[in-house]
C-alpha cells in the first residue's frame, strides 16, 4: 500500500503547574504574564493544531504533574482536548513520569478521540483518514524507566509510516536503526532533532522556556510526512515570553559610554526581532575589565543593569534585563605578597582553593535539623564550583579589607 502525505503535531513537557523562574523587580504587567505563560503557551499548541488542520496530535508526556495538579490545569487540559475533538482531530498521548495514565483522576473525563497509551506494554494503533489508514502509531506511557522500551520493530509490509510516541531518552543511533520513521519523544525542555530524514528522533521541547537554561524559541513541532515517507519538522513558536542570553565583546580600550552604546544597539536589534513578545535578557560582558577594579565590577554591573531596565524595560515589547555578568578578574599577585591584612587573608584562602573539593564538606558546619536533601544538592554544587566560590570570597574579603583603595 502506497504511503500518503500527511501532517501531525508533536508536543510535550507542558509542565503546566511548574512556575517560571522568578524575575527580580519585573514590571507588574510582565509579572502577571509570567504566571500565566505556561498555560498561554500550551493553549497556542492546541490552537496551532486546529489552524494547521493536522491529521492528528501526539503528546509525549509531562503535560502536568498529577501529584501537584490544580483544578485549573486539569480543567484546562480537558477543555483543550475537547476542542480538538470538536474539530475532528485525534490525540495520541503517552503519559510521562509526571502524568502516568493510572494516576489521571477519573473526574477529569477526556474526549473520546484521545487515546492514552498504557504503561504495562506498547500498543499499536492505525490512524485513518476517512476509510484509509495513513500511519501506524505505537505508544507506551511511562513505566518506571527513562529508556523507551518497545522491543525491535520489523519492516512493515503495508507501506505506512510508523510513529512511536514515548517519554524518555535512548541512544539516538540505536533508535534510528529501528524500522521507525519518527520517534515522537518527550522529556527534554529544549528542542532537539536527531537521526536522519527517514529515521527522525525528535524532542519538541517545552512550549514555554522557564529559565536561562531554556533560552531561545520554544513551541511545538509540525511534522510533514511525504508520500515517500520522508519527514520534515517545522518549529511552531508558542512561547509568550522568551529567554535570551548574549555575550557582548568590547574593545579593550572602550569607554563606559562605548559599552552602553553597544548595548543599546543590540537591544534595538532584539526588539526588532521580538515580534511583540517580551524578552528576558541576560548579558555576559567581555573585555571591559579595565572599567572597574576587580572587586568593583559588581557595582558596575548593578549600574548597567539599572540603566538597561530604565531605558528598555518600559517600551513595548518589554526587554527586561535579568542580569549582567563580567568575567571574573584575576587577583593581582601583588596583593598576595603584601605584608598586610589583605595579604594574610588571601594567603590563608590559598590552601582551600588548591584543595581537592571532595575534602570540603559544608554539612559539618550545619545543624542536624537542617541537613536536608536540598542541602546535599548544595554541597554537591559547591564541590563542583568550589574554586569559583572561593575566588569570589577572596575578592569580597579583599574589598572589605580596603584592597580597592590602593593602586595596582
Amino acid at each position: 500500500m502506497a504511503s500518503q502525505h500527511f501532517r501531525f503535531l508533536h508536543a510535550a513537557d507542558f509542565a503546566l503547574d511548574e512556575p517560571i523562574e522568578a524575575v527580580a523587580d519585573a514590571p507588574a504587567s510582565l509579572a502577571e504574564l509570567l504566571i500565566d505563560a505556561p498555560f498561554l503557551a500550551a493553549e497556542k499548541v492546541f490552537q496551532a493544531a486546529i489552524e494547521e488542520r493536522v491529521d492528528f496530535v501526539v503528546l509525549a508526556g509531562n503535560l502536568v504533574d498529577l501529584k501537584l495538579a490544580t483544578p485549573r490545569s486539569l480543567a484546562f487540559l480537558v477543555d483543550q482536548l475537547q476542542k480538538l475533538d470538536t474539530h475532528g482531530i485525534a490525540v495520541y498521548w503517552s503519559g510521562g513520569k509526571l502524568d502516568p495514565p493510572q494516576d489521571w483522576p477519573a473526574v477529569a473525563t477526556l474526549a473520546k478521540s484521545v487515546q492514552v497509551f498504557p504503561s504495562l506494554e506498547a500498543e499499536e494503533l492505525a490512524h485513518f483518514r476517512g476509510d484509509r489508514p495513513v500511519a501506524n502509531i505505537v505508544g507506551r506511557s511511562w513505566h518506571g524507566t527513562s529508556l523507551p522500551q518497545f522491543g525491535k520493530f520489523a519492516a512493515d509490509n503495508d507501506g505506512l509510516t510508523t510513529v512511536v510516541v514515548a517519554h524518555g531518552s535512548g541512544d539516538p543511533e540505536a533508535l534510528a536503526e529501528q524500522e521507525v520513521d519518527y520517534w515522537a519523544l518527550g522529556g527534554q525542555a529544549n528542542r532537539q532533532t536527531l537521526g536522519t530524514a527517514y529515521r527522525v528522533v525528535h524532542y519538541p521541547g517545552s512550549p514555554q522556556g522557564r529559565s536561562l537554561d531554556e533560552c531561545g524559541p520554544h513551541g511545538c513541532t509540525l511534522v510533514h510526512v511525504g508520500g515517500d515517507r520522508s519527514i520534515r519538522t517545522q518549529l511552531l513558536p508558542t512561547d509568550v515570553v522568551r529567554w535570551h542570553s548574549e555575550t557582548l565583546q568590547s574593545n579593550p580600550n572602550a569607554s563606559r559610554a562605548d559599552v552602553q552604546k553597544h548595548l543599546a544597539e543590540r537591544m534595538k536589534a532584539l526588539r526588532a526581532a521580538a515580534e511583540d513578545r517580551p524578552v528576558l535578557v541576560h548579558w555576559k560582558l567581555r573585555g571591559i575589565e579595565h572599567l572597574a577594579r576587580p572587586t568593583k565590577r559588581h557595582e558596575l554591573a548593578s549600574e548597567l543593569l539599572t540603566w538597561l531596565r530604565k531605558e528598555f524595560g518600559p517600551a513595548k515589547p518589554t526587554l527586561w534585563t535579568v542580569g549582567v555578568d563580567f568575567d571574573t578578574p584575576a587577583i593581582p599577585e601583588a596583593w598576595y605578597e603584601e605584608d598586610s591584612m589583605v595579604g594574610d587573608f588571601l594567603r590563608s584562602l590559598q590552601p582551600l582553593i588548591d584543595a581537592d573539593p571532595q575534602e570540603i564538606d559544608l554539612t559539618e558546619h550545619v545543624a542536624e535539623v537542617y541537613r536536608t536533601s536540598e542541602l546535599a544538592e548544595l554541597r554537591n554544587w559547591a564541590k563542583q564550583s568550589h574554586r569559583e566560590l572561593l575566588h569570589e570570597a577572596a575578592l569580597a574579603g579583599a574589598h572589605l579589607l580596603g584592597a580597592d583603595d590602593r593602586d595596582l
